[in-house]
């Protein structure tokens, strides 16, 4: 999987070369430290999307290391969705790649409030990445969100952005030190209510006026 991102990378724009230099600790491991959170709620064998997905990651690495798991990787960009389309192929991988915007996919009846477990990150501001993903998580399932070291006040700040949202903050926990990972935490939150069926709004709406 490395070895075809260092190949790809030129012509997909994936990532800068900084981050492929360091893309063991930096990217492969730091996806690997939400899979004990997801096997800890009992979600490993349900169904995952990674919104925003970009190089695959969280969702591809989750994806080899935990086969239970039935992954969608979603991307908005088409040269990226194809990129992962051919990685999966030639790993054998059963996984779903989906070229398109959160904001319209989360309306498709499909799609919307169909998986267990929601994943993301790099999606921007916390706001906007609970406006994107939760849509998507059933009721009983889960938002895991990667953020930095702004984790725990962002959790606190926006409680009530993820109770409009149907979601409920379970958890903020630092992750990856034992790795050499700094400043790595994951928000957990909890689908305990459907979400309003305006939700997301339509697309770059919630990137230009994040809900508060």
């Amino acid at each position: 999987m490395v070895e075809m991102l260092r190949s790809y990378n030129a012509s997909a724009s994936l990532m800068s070369d900084a981050a492929l230099a360091d893309v063991l600790r930096g990217h492969v491991l730091d996806s690997l430290t939400l899979l004990p959170l997801i096997r800890r709620a009992g979600l490993h064998e349900g169904r995952l999307v990674d919104v925003g997905t970009g190089g695959g990651f969280p969702g591809l690495v989750l994806a080899i290391a935990e086969p239970a798991l039935r992954v969608t990787l979603m991307d908005a960009t088409r040269k990226k969705t194809a990129y992962l389309e051919r990685v999966c192929a030639e790993l054998g991988l059963d996984v779903d790649v989906l070229h398109a915007r959160a904001e319209d996919a989360a309306h498709d009846p499909a799609l919307r409030e169909a998986f267990d477990v929601a994943v993301c990150r790099a999606l921007g501001p916390w706001t906007v990445v609970l406006e994107l993903t939760l849509p998507f998580c059933k009721t009983g399932g889960a938002l895991f969100g990667q953020r930095g070291s702004d984790a725990p006040s962002e959790a606190v700040a926006y409680t009530e952005t993820a109770v409009l949202l149907g979601g409920r903050v379970a958890g903020v926990e630092q992750v990856g030190v034992e790795t050499g990972l700094e400043n790595r935490y994951v928000i957990t939150v909890e689908k305990v209510e459907s979400t309003p069926p305006r939700y997301p709004r339509k697309a770059g709406i919630p990137a230009k006026r994040p809900l508060i």
